[in-house]
């Protein structure tokens, strides 16, 4: 065997893989994180988790339900009242919010 100052040698290398699972679990992560950003994204953006959960159980006063899970919904329930300490003032468009103030058995 001669050598010259010219010869190269290349060496080429192969690899190949026969194991699927891999891509499989590839593909579900993709798929997971997608979904997590349609809930992010549905839940009102990174802002809204980021926000706090200060509006849980806020709803309207003319919706027959007990937003703020106090024990009475709408005019039973003091926050939808303009002055809650006489009952007065009572407005459908007020936000049910404060869970703490629902007198047992509703309105006095």
């Amino acid at each position: 065997m001669t050598s010259k100052a010219d010869d190269k040698v290349e060496l080429v290398v192969t690899v190949e893989s026969k194991d699927t699972s891999s891509k499989v679990i590839l593909i579900i992560l993709i798929l997971v994180l997608a979904g997590l950003v349609i809930a992010v994204m549905m839940r009102g953006g990174p802002d809204a988790l980021l926000s706090g959960d200060n509006d849980r159980g806020v709803g309207n006063c003319g919706d027959g339900i007990d937003n703020d899970k106090g024990g009475q919904a709408d005019r039973d329930d003091p926050d939808c009242y303009a002055n809650p300490d006489v009952w007065e003032g009572y407005d459908s468009n007020r936000k049910e919010a404060n869970r703490d103030n629902d007198p047992p058995g509703g309105r006095p």
